[in-house]
């Protein structure tokens, strides 16, 4: 019965597609993110859907009126240079027929980041994006939250199987980088329901990170309170936030938790931080004797190469998006990556700037700071976990261009000689949908 009514929905937006083609990239962005055939049974599990998603959008994309070429910028350039970087250095793989695969996966997550970039070039089709990115996630935040609660807190929350998180590290980081986009949606909803769905859902995720268990999570949820408290304006009101959920994770959770998050201090002594560290010196050495390709996607975590360096050690993966690009792709890999999360954060904090000078674009800020936040717990906590190339990171950096095209606009009209400040941004649909408080029904 869930195959069926999946069936369906994706006929409907598909069919919507066909005059509105970004239903479509919505679509092709909730199955990246939420990969909902694998809550479903029977065929749809093994029919390849985010796929004839994917191409029955970008084909009727390419026939429509919509504008076909992204806007470029820093971060398209090096997306761009990345892509071609991993692709000659697959050929040099390690395991070729292993890490082929990775990489047909890699390409078309860069892809919907892509026709995003160009399609979501409206305010109005930004925010869908950022509905489409927190309701998936959330639906695994919420799930999870109300586990948590029921089963008091002794069992751990994980992510959904055959998917990039489906463990409980990845899943919390998944989440965590949700919680700024939906506070944002929540302080531009106009309807006090929704906003207040929006903060139960937000309350329901933080159960749900605190619930995996996940001594990463921890550190990248204290990293983002701190980056929140420090960046926005209402520094009392989330430090309280912030102390109320420290407070009832102390209280409300079990021993085994605590111990778990106690032993952070003494890593060393972690089975667990000393196999990263061992997964960490494979990556190194791998780039550094392959100068200047890496193993391949997923190539050092392969017993050919693990136990070449260490013959007595457990072979796992690296446990570090810096670790994991570095062994993948080696030392040029490694540094154009590091060029694209800066370039990402950099690019924030740009059109955040820009933005402020207009009370209409206020908007525009307040994402950015959004998806900063969310940059930066991706680049905190995913420091401890094998998720460089996840959906999400991609799609924040992408819905970064079309962003700053838009603050350029209002900026450039702006300043135009007799041009009013609250000008119209040409193709975002009718003055008043752009107009007056950026508010979200």
């Amino acid at each position: 019965m869930r195959g069926i009514a999946l069936i369906l929905v994706i006929v409907a937006g598909l069919g919507t597609a066909v005059r509105y083609p970004f239903a479509g990239a919505l679509l092709w962005t909730w199955f990246a993110l939420q990969n909902p055939h694998h809550e479903a049974f029977g065929f749809v599990q093994t029919t390849p859907l985010n796929l004839i998603i994917a191409l029955v959008t970008v084909t009727l994309w390419l026939v429509s009126k919509e504008k076909k070429v992204p806007p470029t910028g820093i971060i398209f350039w090096v997306m761009a240079i990345f892509l071609v970087w991993m692709t000659f250095n697959s050929f040099f793989a390690f395991d070729p027929t292993w890490s082929w695969p990775y990489w047909d996966r890699t390409w078309k997550t860069l892809a919907l980041g892509l026709v995003l970039a160009s399609m979501a070039n409206t305010r109005q089709r930004i925010y869908a994006t950022v509905w489409v990115a927190v309701l998936s996630l959330f639906y695994f935040g919420v799930k999870g939250g109300l586990f948590t609660i029921a089963t008091g807190g002794h069992y751990r929350v994980i992510g959904p199987p055959s998917s990039p998180i489906d463990d409980n590290n990845t899943l919390a980081l998944a989440l965590l980088m949700t919680l700024p986009l939906a506070n944002f949606l929540r302080l531009y909803s106009k309807q006090k329901s929704v906003s207040w769905l929006l903060l139960i859902g937000i309350g329901f995720t933080l159960v749900s990170i605190v619930g995996s268990y996940s001594r990463g999570a921890f550190i990248g949820l204290a990293a983002l309170a701190f980056f929140v408290i420090v960046r926005s304006k209402g520094k009392v009101w989330y430090a309280a936030a912030a102390a109320a959920v420290a407070a009832g994770t102390y209280f409300l959770m079990p021993a085994e938790y605590l111990d778990r998050i106690a032993s952070i201090g003494a890593a060393d002594q972690d089975a667990s931080f000393t196999g990263r560290l061992t997964a960490w010196r494979v990556a190194y050495m791998y780039a550094r004797d392959h100068f200047p390709f890496g193993a391949g996607f997923y190539g050092p975590q392969l017993k050919g190469i693990f136990n070449y360096y260490f013959p007595d050690q457990p072979y796992h993966a690296a446990h570090s998006i810096y670790f994991q690009v570095l062994g993948e792709h080696g030392f040029i890999g490694l540094f154009i990556y590091l060029v694209l999360l800066a370039a990402a954060f950099y690019q924030c904090s740009k059109i955040a700037s820009l933005a402020r000078s207009d009370p209409d674009s206020k908007w525009i800020a307040d994402l950015a700071m959004a998806l900063q936040a969310s940059l930066f717990v991706f680049c905190v906590a995913g420091a401890a976990l094998s998720l460089a190339y996840y959906d999400l990171f991609i799609i924040e950096a992408a819905l970064l261009l079309p962003l700053r095209m838009l603050v350029a606009r209002k900026t450039s009209t702006r300043w135009k000689a007799g041009a009013p400040l609250m000008a119209g941004i040409p193709g975002s649909g009718p003055a008043a949908a752009i107009e007056g408080p950026a508010r979200l029904s």
